[in-house]
């Protein structure tokens, strides 16, 4: 059995509580290192770091951030170590946790940072995987606080976040975000793209318990009227190249486009995860408007959302 909260496998593990004070803890690292100051909370600490995906941000940030917390990060080569191949899962588990305090693992299956987890005795964080993408939700939630003042507009309300294309991993981990601070989630995508049953079903308690919404539209049009925030993400995933074709297609008439932020409320934003395919699901003219566009100040975030991750599941030497 695996106790979720050692871990960081799903944002849905986490407690509103936890989820909170980790944006929080990631504010406070923000700030410091802008004053010009790092903690050593992870001195003399080490994380291995396992990427089956390519990766700029996630790659960049984890290594940056355990230097600045005084530790150190191993990256791992996925060809050198022929994962589940040249050798089991169980057996890599049993042996990296016996040399670093915690495996950071970016990959195709949910699967396998589960087994991870279960066969390892240090925590195991998800920096991605095909079904989640809990540690992007952490650093969105740090913008929605930081740039957009809260969960919660002027009148109390909750904020509506409309995620414009593929019902996807991001758009999977936002979903549970949502349901666990208290945000209205809005899906525009073309019908058979829409997430898994599951995922909304377990949202489902969270979003009720805030009085919050969760809706599906088939028209970006309708998604938009009453969004605070648009969020895009690319069509076509990694690893589903092969459906590019067919998938543009369908996604064509969900771009975030200046056409399409005017028919959201004045005050609307954009943001996207990145990289971004500029021309498709957003327009070149969003992406280079920082007025609307945070999705710098978002990526930015990742850096001390990854931080915050790793002070939440690797206690200090002299704790």
């Amino acid at each position: 059995m695996i106790d979720r909260n050692k871990h960081f496998l799903r944002l849905q593990d986490w407690s509103e509580e936890r989820i909170l004070e980790t944006v929080e803890i990631a504010s406070s690292l923000k700030q410091e290192v802008h004053a010009g100051k790092v903690s050593d909370r992870l001195h003399g600490q080490n994380i291995a770091m396992f990427f089956e995906k390519p990766s700029l941000r996630t790659i960049t940030t984890f290594q940056v951030g355990m230097n600045q917390l005084g530790g150190n990060a191993v990256l791992l080569d996925p060809n050198s170590i022929g994962l589940g191949k040249r050798e089991s899962v169980k057996d890599v588990a049993r042996c990296l946790s016996r040399w670093v305090n915690a495996i950071v693992v970016r990959c195709f299956k949910q699967e396998l940072v589960e087994q991870l987890a279960e066969y390892g005795s240090i925590p195991v964080v998800n920096a991605l995987t095909d079904d989640y993408h809990p540690c992007q939700a952490i650093a969105f939630a740090q913008m929605i606080k930081e740039k957009l003042g809260g969960f919660k507009n002027a009148d109390g309300k909750p904020k509506t976040v409309a995620f414009i294309g593929d019902g996807n991993n991001v758009a999977n981990s936002f979903l549970a975000l949502a349901s666990k601070v208290g945000m209205n989630f809005t899906l525009a995508c073309p019908k058979g793209y829409e997430q898994p049953a599951k995922v909304v079903e377990e949202a489902q308690e969270g979003l009720k318990k805030h009085g919050c919404q969760y809706r599906v539209f088939n028209d970006p049009k309708e998604a938009v009227k009453d969004a605070d925030i648009l969020y895009s993400d690319v069509w076509v995933s990694m690893g589903q190249e092969g459906e590019k074709a067919s998938k543009q297609s369908h996604f064509l008439p969900f771009q975030i486009s200046r056409d399409l932020l005017k028919l959201a409320p004045a005050h609307c934003k954009v943001s996207h995860c990145l990289p971004a395919h500029r021309g498709e699901e957003i327009t070149d003219e969003i992406m280079d408007d920082l007025s609307v566009n945070m999705s710098f100040e978002e990526a930015e975030n990742r850096l001390h959302a990854h931080k915050a991750v790793l002070w939440q599941v690797m206690p200090p030497f002299n704790a």
